[in-house]
């Protein structure tokens, strides 16, 4: 039998951090309690403090984790879409899978837009928003007018998704131009 390997730090970090997102998702950041973030991470309570301090700082890291990743997405799909294929669109298409791999990911990211006049993540919300936005812009070469399309049709996109509509009703892009 071959002995355990031990996790790295940083990997467990990661492991809480997708833990938060999960939770935070489910049942709102301040609903849900650091016990339960730490028991689906599979570390202690205490171990979870050492790394954030705090369970705004907790919070904050999860909101960034989840950033990041969105960013990534974002990113990738801007840079490797097919031929014909515009950044819009192609960004577009990734957010949509990004929500179906993860639909408690963009619960969480709703929370964390709903929940912005916190000053607990207030600074932190503002910041990985505008980040998106300029990302978009930067990545697409699009107007500011079809960049405040695109976020107005990505949240869209998000609430869909967060009240499972597709499950109701299929695609979330025939959804959305339900409504």
């Amino acid at each position: 039998m071959a002995p355990a390997t031990r996790m790295k730090s940083e990997d467990r970090k990661v492991l809480i951090l997708e833990a938060a997102i999960e939770e935070y998702g489910r049942s709102g950041m301040h609903a849900t309690s650091t016990e339960v973030i730490a028991e689906r991470a599979g570390v202690s309570q205490p171990y979870l403090f050492r790394l954030f301090g705090t369970k705004a700082g907790l919070i904050g890291a999860a909101i960034e984790h989840h950033t990041l990743k969105l960013r990534k997405t974002f990113r990738e799909a801007a840079e490797n879409r097919d031929p014909g294929t515009s950044p819009l669109e192609a960004m577009a298409m990734a957010y949509i899978g990004f929500m179906n791999d993860d639909v408690n990911s963009m619960r969480c990211q709703l929370h964390t837009w709903a929940a912005g006049s916190d000053p607990a993540i207030k600074d932190v919300a503002q910041r990985t928003y505008r980040e998106i936005w300029q990302d978009i812009a930067a990545l697409s070469g699009a107007t500011a007018d079809e960049v405040r399309d695109f976020m107005a049709q990505g949240m869209l996109l998000t609430v869909v998704a967060a009240l499972d509509l597709t499950e109701l009703y299929g695609d979330p892009l025939a959804v959305a131009k339900e409504f």
